[in-house]
Formats: structure tokens, C-alpha cells, sequence
């Protein structure tokens, strides 16, 4: 086979030792075994979203449950990059299972900057791209072309973006790609009208279907699935899903550990 030394590569080996991670923003910035002893049972783990400068929490973040799940509006608040290497790079370091980094994409130039940051950091496996809601083929090209380096990337798309990119993502071939719930509207109790992630078991039957329209491609896929079975977890294993992000179930699992 020959290869064109002018093309970028984005391929880079992914493996799980076994076959879950948990849902980004669940668990915190780095795995702790004293006080989320789940992650014993997990491949990898997914840091919080990080983004290149601080964030704060939304000031109209809520957790509103709908039938089959909650709708989770938080606003993704974290210290910014340079703050949270410089607090768990040791603890990512020490860690029992190989992190995978979850960035909050704004643009190519501040994600090139943000992984140059993360590089020979060690244990860190690779990149999770969150990209924009309303990321088109030639957004998702420069973030991949920025993203280029040392570190596996992985972008992680919703159901409702399958069909605006997957075409680019089977020509760009990644590391992987994550399959991340999707985006819903729910009003709150004063009747604002609040979006947010979707999780629970109500999402399932939406996972599994937008995992069907990503399978037949050449690279593995990672699904936040809205498993609380082991049917269903067992689904996605046998139809070729690489790996299953937990999302609800840990958040059920940390609060009862907490009470």
C-alpha cells in the first residue's frame, strides 16, 4: 500500500481492556478508586468537559426528569485548561486506567493550543473532541486538521448530527468516534424553557438506532446508550459497539454513594 507523505494521518490504535467508560462530565476531572469504586469495572476514564479559559455554571442550570430520564443543563463549568493540568496531571499520571482528555471545541486555533498543552502528559490515552451543536463537514475538517498531533482524537457526535457528518467522518476515518446523547428542551418549573442533554433509559431505543447508522464504518464507535440493563448493554456489544459510555447509571450509582 502506498501512502501519500501530503496527507495528514488521523489514524491512532484505541483499546479497551474492557468494554466501558463513563459518559463525560459524570465522575469529575480524574478517577478516584476511594470514592467512585465503579472504576474499577471501567476501559477508560473521561474527564469532565474542559475548555480553554474557566467557565462558570450556568445561572439557569437544572436537572429536570421527564418520563424515561432528566434533562441536565449545567453549563459545563470548569477551571480552564492550564488550571486543570496543573491540578490532576499527577492524579491522570497515578491513575489504574488510561484518561481520556474531553475538550470543549470553540474553535481550530484554541484546540491546537489546547492539545499541544495535553502532549507527553502521561496516561493520557486520547482527545475527545465536544463539538459545537451546530458543527457542518467544513467545521468538523478543521478541527480534525487542528487537532493533529501525538494523541488519538476522537469527536464525539450527536444523533441529530449523523446526518450532517457522516459522510465527512467516514472520509476523515478517526481514531474513534463517541456517540453522546442528544439535545432536548424541557420547561422548569416556572415554565422557561431550558435545553440540555438527554439521559436515562428513555433515550435507549434512539442510541441504538443512530449506532446502526455509524457500525458499518471502519472505526470503532463509543455509545452513551441510556443503558440500565444488562440486555441492553449486551445489545449494543453483539451489534459491534466498541465500547459503552455510562451516564445516568453513574450518576445514580455516585448519588447513593454520597447519601
Amino acid at each position: 500500500m502506498w501512502l501519500n507523505e501530503d496527507d495528514p494521518i488521523h489514524k491512532r490504535d484505541l483499546f479497551f481492556s474492557k468494554p466501558f467508560v463513563n459518559s463525560p462530565g459524570t465522575l469529575g476531572f480524574a478517577p478516584d478508586p476511594h470514592k467512585m469504586p465503579v472504576i474499577a469495572n471501567l476501559g477508560a476514564f473521561i474527564t469532565h468537559p474542559i475548555s480553554r479559559k474557566p467557565r462558570q455554571p450556568a445561572s439557569n442550570r437544572a436537572c429536570i426528569p421527564f418520563p424515561g430520564g432528566f434533562l441536565l443543563h449545567t453549563g459545563l463549568p470548569n477551571p480552564g485548561i492550564t488550571r486543570t493540568i496543573s491540578r490532576y496531571k499527577h492524579a491522570w499520571a497515578g491513575a489504574s486506567l488510561p484518561i481520556i482528555v474531553h475538550l470543549l471545541v470553540e474553535d481550530p486555533g484554541s484546540l491546537a493550543e489546547m492539545i499541544r498543552k495535553l502532549e507527553r502528559l502521561e496516561n493520557v490515552m486520547a482527545v475527545e473532541l465536544g463539538l459545537p451543536p451546530n458543527c457542518d463537514p467544513d467545521a468538523l475538517r478543521s478541527l480534525m486538521d487542528a487537532a493533529i498531533g501525538e494523541l488519538p482524537i476522537i469527536p464525539c457526535v450527536s444523533p441529530d448530527q449523523i446526518p450532517v457528518l457522516r459522510e465527512t467522518l467516514l472520509a476523515l476515518n478517526p481514531t474513534a468516534v463517541h456517540l453522546v446523547e442528544p439535545r432536548g428542551v424541557l420547561p422548569d418549573e416556572a415554565g422557561n424553557l431550558i435545553t440540555g442533554r438527554l439521559c436515562g433509559p428513555g433515550i435507549f431505543p434512539t442510541m441504538l438506532h443512530a449506532s446502526r447508522e455509524l457500525l458499518d464504518v471502519s472505526f470503532p464507535l463509543i455509545v452513551n446508550g441510556g443503558m440500565n440493563s444488562k440486555l441492553q448493554a449486551d445489545t449494543f456489544l453483539n451489534a459491534g459497539v466498541t465500547a459503552l459510555g455510562l451516564g445516568s447509571v453513574l450518576w445514580q450509582l455516585k448519588q447513593a454513594f454520597l447519601a
